[in-house]
């Protein structure tokens, strides 16, 4: 089977982790140019007013073409800071938030020179609290648009037009007495509603 390769995500989807969590073998493209109006340095979390997006600003502006293991973050507003108030407010009701609280705003508050590291350093913390092992590397140098020895799936997890079965993916988010279900929302969305749950959530191949 060939290796799946993907982008690199700020706190990913759950779909872009059930990409991961499915594949026999995971390679993230850290050479391919960065892709502005992407999730590759934005998450979108679920707010009692609807989805709301969280970007990590960057050096130099989002026009950029740098491969994205040069891209480097810019610390020049507080946006950690923001992110974290943003995180409390939508899911401090949640069940599991208390469990991974500190873990989150640990990871945030780190001042990871390259955007990168960040997203790597986010896979990583999920394996853990996960209590799971992506088979995952990066590659090493830059390769063709289209290669024949990957299956291709960067940005399919965020496809807009990519239809979904939401019947299927529903779980209990913190505003459904408000808001309809938020379909492929950032982990974080599913972590800190399912909690130990989510590894499963992530494997079930009926979702």
């Amino acid at each position: 089977m060939l290796p799946l390769r993907i982008e690199s995500q700020y706190f990913g989807s759950v779909q872009y982790m059930k990409q991961i969590a499915r594949a026999n073998t995971t390679v993230i493209d850290v050479h391919e140019p960065f892709k502005k109006m992407s999730y590759r340095n934005r998450t979108t979390i679920v707010s009692a007013q609807g989805p709301l997006l969280l970007t990590v600003p960057i050096q130099n502006g989002r026009d950029q073409k740098l491969p994205i293991n040069e891209v480097r973050i810019c610390y020049g507003e507080n946006w950690p800071s923001k992110h974290i108030k943003a995180l409390t407010s939508c899911y401090k009701r949640s069940p599991f938030f208390e469990y991974y609280e500190e873990g989150v705003c640990t990871l945030i508050k780190k001042e990871h020179k390259f955007l990168i590291d960040l997203n790597m350093s986010t896979i990583s913390w999920l394996c853990k609290v996960l209590k799971t092992q992506f088979n995952i590397s990066k590659t090493t140098e830059s390769i063709p648009y289209l290669d024949p020895n990957f299956k291709e799936g960067r940005d399919a997890a965020n496809d807009r037009n990519l239809s979904q079965n939401i019947a299927n993916q529903v779980y209990p988010q913190v505003f459904s007495d408000k808001i309809e279900f938020i379909p492929n929302a950032s982990i974080l969305d599913l972590l800190f509603c399912m909690g130990p749950s989510a590894n499963i959530y992530l494997k079930d191949n009926a979702l």
